[in-house]
C-alpha cells in the first residue's frame, strides 16, 4: 500500500513540475502573444540599404494613402524654407522637390527628398533619402544612414558613421570618416595623380612550384611556408596561400586568390584577378588592382588610383580599419568595421 502511495505522489510531483516548466510554453503555442515584428537596430543587420529601404516603404504608402496608416505620422515641408526650424521637426519629414537650404540646419528626423538634396556646411541629419542626387558640405554629418538614388557626395571632412549608399555613385572627400557604403561606383578623395609612364615591359611568366618553400596542394593552389616575395613584372597563374608574410612585386600579375596569414604589401601596378585576403594588414599601393573581394582581419591600406573590383563585376571591401587615399576607388561594398577614412599623404 505504501508503495502505491508513493508511486502516484511522484507521478503527481512529475506531472506537476513538467506544467510549471512547459505550462507557458504550451499557452504561447496554443494563443501567441508574443508576434509584434521585433525591431533591427543599425549594428544588427547587414543589409547597408535595410533602413533607406524601409523608409521608402513606409512614404510610398503615405504616398497612396494606404488604410490604417496614420495621417499625422508625417510632416511636409513648406514650399519657402526660409525660416523654417529644422530642429524642432520629431516626425519624418517629407519634401516635395529639390531643396537647397540657404545655411546650416540640424534634423532629427528622417527627410524624403522627392528631388534632389544639397546641404550647406556643417549640417546634422539622422537619415536621408532622395529620389535624386544628394551633396553635403563640408563638415556635414550623418548620423545612422543616407541614400540617394542618384549620386551621394560627401564634401571634405564630412562624417558618415553609419550607412551611406547609392544607386550610382558615392564620392567621399578627403578627411572623411566612414563605416559601410554601398554603390556601384565610389570614389575616395576626388582624382589620383596620374600613374608616371613606364617603359613598355612585357610580363615575364613564371609558377609559383619554383618559389622556395612551395608546396603543390593542388592543380590550382599552391602553399608556401613562411614569408614569400614575388618578384616584380612577372605572371603568375593560379592561386597562392602563404603562411607568413607576402610580397608581390611592382606589376606582377596574378591570375588566381591569394592568401597570407601574416599580411600582404601589394606592389605599385600589381594586379590580383582574384580575392586577396589576410588575417593582418594589407598595404595596396599606388595604381594596383584587385578584382576582389579585400578582406583583412585587421586594417587595409588603399594607395592613391587603387581599384577594387569593376562596374561589371561588383566586390567587397571589409576590414577593422580602412585608410584609403586620394583616387582610390571601389565597385560594391567597402565595409570598415572600427573606422574608415578618407586621408591625402
Amino acid at each position: 500500500m505504501n508503495t502505491a502511495l508513493y508511486y502516484l505522489a511522484f507521478t503527481l510531483l512529475s506531472v506537476a513540475l513538467l506544467a510549471i516548466a512547459f505550462g507557458p510554453t504550451w499557452r504561447e503555442w496554443r494563443h501567441p502573444t508574443d508576434t509584434a515584428a521585433l525591431q533591427v537596430l543599425p549594428q544588427y543587420t547587414t543589409d547597408i540599404e535595410h533602413f533607406s529601404d524601409r523608409f521608402r516603404e513606409l512614404v510610398k504608402a503615405r504616398q497612396t494613402q494606404q488604410p490604417g496608416l496614420p495621417t499625422d505620422e508625417f510632416d511636409f515641408a513648406p514650399v519657402s524654407l526660409e525660416g523654417m526650424n529644422w530642429a524642432t521637426i520629431r516626425r519624418p519629414l517629407v519634401c516635395l522637390g529639390s531643396i537647397k537650404p540657404q545655411g546650416a540646419i540640424a534634423c532629427s528626423a528622417p527627410v524624403f527628398i522627392h528631388g534632389d538634396f544639397e546641404a550647406q556646411a556643417n549640417s546634422r541629419f539622422v537619415g536621408l533619402l532622395a529620389r535624386g542626387s544628394i551633396r553635403l558640405g563640408t563638415g556635414c554629418e550623418v548620423g545612422q544612414w543616407a541614400h540617394a538614388d542618384a549620386s551621394l557626395h560627401l564634401g571634405r571632412g564630412c562624417s558618415g558613421m553609419r550607412r551611406l549608399s547609392s544607386g550610382t555613385s558615392v564620392e567621399l572627400a578627403a578627411d572623411c570618416c566612414f563605416e559601410r557604403i554601398q554603390a556601384p561606383y565610389i570614389s575616395f578623395g576626388g582624382m589620383a595623380p596620374p600613374e608616371p609612364e613606364r617603359e613598355p615591359t612585357l610580363l615575364i611568366d613564371a609558377i609559383f612550384e619554383r618559389l622556395e618553400g612551395a608546396v603543390r596542394q593542388s592543380e590550382h593552389v599552391t602553399l608556401i611556408r613562411g614569408n614569400c616575395k614575388l618578384p616584380r613584372m612577372h605572371r603568375y597563374h593560379g592561386s597562392l596561400v602563404v603562411t607568413g608574410r607576402l610580397l608581390i612585386g611592382a606589376g606582377t600579375e596574378i591570375l588566381g586568390d591569394v592568401k597570407a596569414r601574416d599580411g600582404i604589401v601589394m606592389g605599385a601596378g600589381a594586379r590580383v584577378k582574384g580575392a586577396l585576403c589576410s588575417e593582418k594588414q594589407i598595404q595596396i599601393l599606388d595604381h594596383a588592382e584587385v578584382a576582389g573581394p579585400l578582406v583583412s582581419e585587421s586594417g587595409i591600406l588603399l594607395g592613391a588610383g587603387v581599384q577594387v573590383g569593376t562596374p561589371l563585376a561588383i566586390t567587397t571591401i571589409s576590414a577593422e580599419t580602412i585608410m584609403a587615399e586620394a583616387g582610390a576607388r571601389a565597385h560594391g561594398t567597402v565595409w570598415a568595421r572600427r573606422l574608415g577614412v578618407v586621408w591625402t599623404a
